[in-house]
């Protein structure tokens, strides 16, 4: 704790799930779902929240968060740009192993197919 009994500010790896996500203004954006980066590296990505209106997933890039508490983050969005953030979708992943018949050029085709559909 700093000088005036307020928590000091934490890593984004000591980042607690569901703590308060602020606009500049601090109005109320929504509650961390997820923290996006690779902890090995200490890249932080940004983060995935539950919008507080909506109770949607959304995204907001590491370049967007101004400070990190264990329960709050604050954020440089305008309340207007906190109501329109575009929905989170979890990127497709698609998987394959090396036993598996086909060759190179087959594993390729099948990860196309789950990654974007069959072709009509």
């Amino acid at each position: 704790m700093n000088s005036t009994g307020e928590p000091d500010p934490v890593a984004w790896t000591a980042l607690d799930a569901g703590a308060l996500v602020v606009a500049a203004d601090g109005s109320e954006v929504g509650h961390v779902k997820e923290v996006a980066g690779d902890k090995e590296r200490d890249i932080f990505d940004g983060l995935v929240l539950t919008h507080a209106r909506r109770g949607t997933s959304h995204y907001i890039a590491s370049e967007r968060v101004k400070g990190i508490w264990p329960d709050r983050v604050e954020t440089d969005l305008t309340p207007e740009e906190a109501a329109s953030l575009p929905d989170y979708t979890e990127p497709k992943v698609t998987t394959w192993r090396a036993d598996q018949g086909g060759g190179f050029g087959g594993r390729l085709r099948q990860a196309g197919k789950d990654l974007f559909g069959r072709r009509r």
